[in-house]
């Protein structure tokens, strides 16, 4: 039975070119030989030097851009830039499970609170000095742009994907980054004032205290009640677009 199940095993198809270059770049930039931020060189250079078409490159460009390995911006300034959204492809499921109704903010919220207090238990096992410091640069962003109130997701994403960072564990700062940007799908035109991001701002600098002091259970009922009034900020449900 099992010989007969192997022989409809088809033999091998060599990769594709597309493949093969994404794969090389994604190589690259794991490595650190290529940084968050760089650009890319244009798709008719890139094909000039692997000596593909156009078609190859842009295919393997698109790949790469699926994956969160790149930014692809249009525009005269704009091109291939290296990018440290890994946690595309997780935020790409979740959208669909929000689409789709499997899935509610009831749902994200839960997870969200759920991964979070768990996030600052090994945060203030491995917090250091330096750490610490990187945190509350972090959250004073949220002041010194307080008069951009749309750059609040931004900062408020880099404080908590800080605390993932953090934990020492790559996963829970890819679970945090999907998580977050789904923030940006169902609350797309924030119309908060400055009270309330000088409220969050608050909110985080009694985070940090606790874990500056190594208070484990403040710490996560700071976290907790910090994704409750988020949850509370309004009712959450239209899912307006992608990030």
């Amino acid at each position: 039975m099992l010989s007969q199940t192997l022989h409809s095993l088809e033999q091998p198809k060599r990769a594709r070119l597309s493949d093969q270059i994404s794969n090389q770049i994604k190589k690259l930039i794991i490595s650190k030989n290529i940084q968050v931020g760089d650009k890319l060189p244009t798709e008719r250079e890139l094909a000039s030097q692997l000596s593909v078409s156009r078609v190859v490159i842009r295919e393997a460009l698109r790949s790469l851009e699926q994956a969160g390995f790149i930014e692809i911006r249009p525009g005269h300034a704009g091109g291939s830039f290296v990018s440290n959204k890994l946690y595309k492809p997780l935020f790409d499921s979740i959208y669909d499970l929000l689409q789709d109704g499997d899935l509610t903010l009831a749902h994200f919220y839960q997870a969200r609170e759920a991964i979070e207090s768990f996030n600052v238990e090994l945060v203030i096992q491995n917090i250091t000095p330096k750490d610490l410091a990187e945190l509350k640069e972090a959250n004073q962003k949220l002041l010194e742009d307080i008069e951009d109130i749309g750059k609040y997701h931004f900062h408020n994403m880099a404080f908590h994907l800080k605390l993932a960072e953090i934990t020492g564990n790559p996963l829970l700062k890819l679970v945090v980054g999907a998580l977050l940007s789904i923030l940006k799908v169902v609350y797309p035109n924030p119309r908060q004032t400055a009270d309330f991001v000088k409220a969050l701002h608050q909110r985080h600098l009694g985070i940090i205290d606790a874990i500056e002091r190594k208070d484990i259970k403040l710490s996560k009922k700071l976290i907790s009640e910090d994704v409750s009034y988020t949850a509370r900020l309004k009712d959450l449900t239209r899912i307006n677009g992608r990030s």
